[in-house]
């Protein structure tokens, strides 16, 4: 008996592996190409996120310096609110007591009648100069 052995199955084995090999070439190299073109397209899109995503950046900046000086202005606010609270307190006791002094002057007569002065100067008289002496030692 002659001993035969599948060669048939090895070469179609074979022939089929090679052609897989050459499609995924061509799938691969036609991959490729149309990735190369897709980042060319989108070339000028990502300049543009680029100049968006600076933008981003000046404007998260811009919003973080005023998120600052709104905390120090809301701090300084908040340091004021006793002081405010005290002169309010001090402005209402100065009310009262103008209050007090507005009765208090209401009540005084509008007009007050003084003496009469006289404005007539009596004659001035000349005394004699008088010289005199003491009998003490000194």
């Amino acid at each position: 008996m002659t001993d035969r052995r599948p060669v048939h199955l090895a070469v179609l084995v074979g022939a089929s592996a090679g052609a897989y090999a050459i499609s995924l070439a061509g799938v691969t190299a036609l991959q490729s190409a149309t990735d190369a073109r897709v980042a060319a397209d989108r070339g000028p899109a990502s300049h543009a996120v680029d100049i968006v995503a600076s933008g981003h950046d000046g404007l998260q900046a811009s919003i973080d310096g005023a998120a600052g000086a709104f905390a120090v202005a809301a701090d300084r606010y908040a340091a004021m609110t006793d002081r405010l609270a005290e002169m309010e307190s001090s402005l209402d006791r100065l009310g009262q007591r103008v209050a007090k002094v507005t009765g208090a002057a209401g009540a005084l007569p509008t007009r007050v009648s003084l003496p009469a002065v006289d404005r007539s100067t009596p004659p001035a008289t000349r005394t004699k100069a008088v010289h005199a002496t003491t009998g003490a030692s000194g």
